[in-house]
């Protein structure tokens, strides 16, 4: 089903609020729908993103097909994003925020530069990847993933009769010692997902256990987290611990890395807020009802290689569907953040 005929046919009869959205009241839904797209001619939707810009291009141009709606936008750093969002509260100058972690939505929702919209959409998204206030809503996910790079594997360790590294106890065993690369928690936000993931999972102390016998096998910590996957499909190292998108990247280049998303694995949510009110309501509730569509679900999986959080979009080539992927249903990126100066203290003592 294309959007566009969606859009005209069913967006002027949404109703207020979809059965089983997450979160709110009868009097939270009070905010009507999105109008037909043929009445956003004219409108001009301003946008600020954190994610790549061919996403952002690719959904304003089927957005402004669909409705006639002008859309432009701007791309800003995670950190940065929050800082003008911020200090623009009282003359907002964007109707959408698109992109970045969770976490950083949670921080403009506690500060009152979001506002609840409930989107008849968000029966699209499960519960665990969008807030339940209805505050933001989650895009694409990106889970923490086990790669090795194939050619390298089937030369040097298949014929040795050893077993390819499918889970965390896998990393510890000693053949792989000075084969693997994974992001440095103290600098990225990859790592510290990671390691935070470990420590909601395990407890702290198994946690803190786990990873000292882990570093004893790690032959390089990077500031980066998407480097250890350039630098495993590359043949410089044999394994690689970081997101699955950052693997399926590298996959589809031609440098070939097989990921295993490992049981209980850790997770972080690239979201959607929509900024409070500056009287352009119709066009932010149209464009944010749209970004939880499968077609828009679509856009983002080909420009990024990530996991949509709408079940129904087909993943990239090669990766399983999210419902069958073994997520940790107890991970809190909320939670996470609070940990953060507790847990690195305790890292930096390993």
């Amino acid at each position: 089903m294309k959007w566009k005929p969606f859009c005209a046919a069913a967006l002027a009869g949404l109703m207020l609020l979809a059965a089983g959205c997450g979160g709110g009241d009868k009097k939270a839904a009070d905010s009507k729908a999105a109008p037909a797209a043929q009445s956003l001619k004219g409108k001009k939707l301003v946008m600020y993103v954190s994610w790549h810009e061919d996403t952002a291009k690719a959904l304003a141009e089927d957005f402004k097909k669909a409705t006639g709606a002008e859309v432009s936008f701007i791309r800003l750093p995670t950190g940065e994003a929050v800082a003008r969002l911020t200090a623009e509260k009282d003359a907002p100058k964007a109707d959408i925020w698109v992109g970045g972690p969770s976490d950083a939505h949670e921080v403009l929702k506690a500060q009152g530069v979001t506002e609840k919209y409930l989107s008849p959409n968000l029966k699209n998204i499960p519960e665990q990847y969008r807030d339940k206030d209805g505050y933001w809503a989650g895009v694409y996910l990106e889970a923490l993933a086990i790669g090795y790079n194939e050619a390298r594997f089937k030369k040097e360790f298949e014929p040795k009769g050893i077993k390819p590294p499918k889970t965390l106890d896998d990393l510890l065993k000693p053949e792989f010692k000075g084969e693997i690369i994974t992001p440095d928690p103290r600098k990225s936000g990859t790592g510290f997902t990671f390691i935070a993931s470990l420590a909601q999972a395990m407890g702290e102390d198994k946690a803190m256990d786990y990873l000292k016998k882990l570093k004893a096998n790690v032959a390089q910590y990077t500031p980066s987290g998407f480097t250890p996957a350039q630098k495993a499909g590359a043949g410089e190292y044999l394994i690689t611990l970081n997101f699955l998108e950052d693997q399926t990247l590298i996959t589809s280049k031609g440098q070939k890395l097989v990921s295993t998303v490992y049981d209980n694995a850790g997770w972080t949510v690239c979201a959607m807020s929509k900024i409070k009110s500056r009287g352009n309501d119709d066009v932010a509730k149209a464009f944010f009802d749209y970004v939880l569509t499968k077609e828009a679900g679509a856009h983002v999986t080909r420009t990024t290689s990530a996991i949509a959080c709408n079940p129904e979009v087909p993943p990239p080539t090669g990766v399983p569907l999210l419902k069958d992927m073994p997520l940790s249903k107890t991970f809190d990126s909320k939670k996470a953040g609070e940990m953060k100066k507790s847990l690195l203290e305790k890292y930096g003592n390993l």
